[in-house]
């Protein structure tokens, strides 16, 4: 299948194209999520690819940047919409659960960055996911905890990041495109988590 992937959970973007479900482009250099819908158009002329052509989108909903994510997720059902083509959408967690099964320790903890000094995480004992919590990182000084964009704390905890990009993200999607996609666009929301880890409904 041809889709877009567009990773936004961070205020700096970036999207890939796949072309029968293979990677031909990526554009990383979006430097807040306002930049997406060049960065789109330029992957589609550099590929001759026609937006007609496109079967899904596929879009990170969060957790992550607030801006960014909202962003990101409307221009995706903007497109989907436009084209009555399914979108998928994609948990941050959700994702770094998956990607953490590639790490050989069985007990881990998996975050990922949330406002100020704030960190949404949750453990892995035995194979099974706790539920998210939101906890000052210094709370976890003396924990290892696996994640992506923790770079912002590497003076507190001891970290080692989990690659999240939007061709993995693209890749996650085809993996998963027979349970995630859906044509429902009004059911799709941006994930944000309370000072609890609570998901607030937008």
């Amino acid at each position: 299948m041809n889709f877009i992937s567009i990773d936004a959970v961070t205020e700096k973007s970036n999207i890939s194209l796949f072309i029968n479900n293979k990677c031909v482009s990526e554009y990383n250099d979006c430097k807040n999520s306002s930049h997406l819908p060049a960065a789109i158009k330029l992957c589609m002329q550099k590929n001759n690819l026609n937006l007609k052509e496109l079967d899904y989108i596929a879009v990170t909903i969060g957790p992550g940047s607030y801006t960014g994510i909202r962003v990101g997720l409307s221009i995706s059902q903007g497109i989907a919409y436009s084209l009555s083509i399914p979108i998928v959408p994609i948990n941050t967690m959700d994702f770094l659960f998956c990607s953490s099964a590639l790490i050989g320790d069985e007990d881990k903890i998996i975050g990922f960055p949330s406002y100020g000094n704030k960190l949404i995480y949750f453990s892995v004992i035995n194979g099974v996911r706790s539920e998210n919590k939101v906890v000052d990182v210094k709370l976890l000084k003396d924990k290892r905890i696996y994640g992506a964009h923790l770079d912002r704390f590497d003076k507190v905890i001891n970290y080692k990041e989990i690659d999240i990009s939007s061709k993995l993200i693209g890749i996650y999607s085809i993996e998963n495109y027979s349970e995630l996609s859906t044509n429902e666009m009004s059911k799709v929301a941006p994930v944000y988590l309370d000072l609890y880890g609570v998901q607030i409904n937008d």
